[in-house]
């Protein structure tokens, strides 16, 4: 392998490292964390916070309308008793009942839109509760492939890895140098193939005095216009 050809050997395996580790975080980003699955779990834990608050405040209005039934029933047992004989108490009493009456009927429509509330919140949660299961099924089906991949990324980034540093230990230290900072200034893309006479990479013209060069593979050629490393 000529000297240019171990340079393009080296970028193609800087690239698939670069690549493969990119994937290999968001492998172990998705390991760690599924969006779906919080999303799922946050909505089923808002379903279930409604659904407790909506029973919660049925039961307070249960407990309200067995203290009105309970203080109505006083009231009519006094009031029918025969008891009372002050007509002034009488009336009170019986005032007292109808405002009772009144209040328990009032209480009785806010029951039913609480029942009809807390059915419909029930439903919410039921469905939150199917896809929250639905998500973490599919998570732990995902989590299967997902290990196989990263234990096959872990192994082929080890057979990048050496066989970069076998390809760097066969450049010259120099060479390599200037490969490291053109990769660093040219965004990752130090070598360029010609294609057409022409620099693959900025598409200028390559002098026809700097062809031979560049075929022999030899010798460093930088690119005129951009100073990318030329190849074939």
């Amino acid at each position: 392998m000529n000297l240019v050809a171990a340079l393009w050997h080296l970028q193609v395996t800087d690239q698939e490292i670069d690549e493969k580790t990119k994937r290999a975080r968001q492998v172990e980003d998705a390991l760690a964390n599924d969006p779906t699955v919080v999303a799922a779990r946050a909505a089923h834990a808002a379903a279930q916070k409604q659904l407790g608050e909506l029973r919660g405040l049925q039961h307070d209005r249960e407990l309200e309308a067995k203290g009105l039934e309970t203080k109505t029933k006083e009231i009519e047992q006094r009031l029918y008793s025969g008891r009372v004989t002050s007509p002034r108490e009488l009336e009170g009493l019986d005032r007292d009942l109808q405002m009772h009456k009144r209040q328990r009927s009032a209480l009785d429509d806010k029951l039913l839109e609480l029942m009809e509330a807390v059915e419909q919140a029930q439903a919410r949660a039921n469905d939150a509760a199917r896809a929250l299961e639905q998500a973490e099924a599919k998570r732990a089906h995902n989590l299967e492939q997902m290990e196989r991949e990263r234990a096959g990324l872990s192994a082929r980034l080890a057979e990048l890895a050496a066989d970069r540093e076998r390809t760097r230990a066969a450049l010259d230290p120099g060479v390599v140098r200037q490969y490291d900072r053109l990769r660093q200034t040219k965004a990752g893309r130090a070598v360029a193939p010609l294609k057409r006479d022409a620099c693959g990479a900025c598409g200028v013209a390559v002098p026809t005095g700097l062809m031979s060069r560049v075929q022999a593979g030899d010798a460093v050629v930088l690119c005129p216009s951009c100073g990318r490393i030329l190849t074939v």
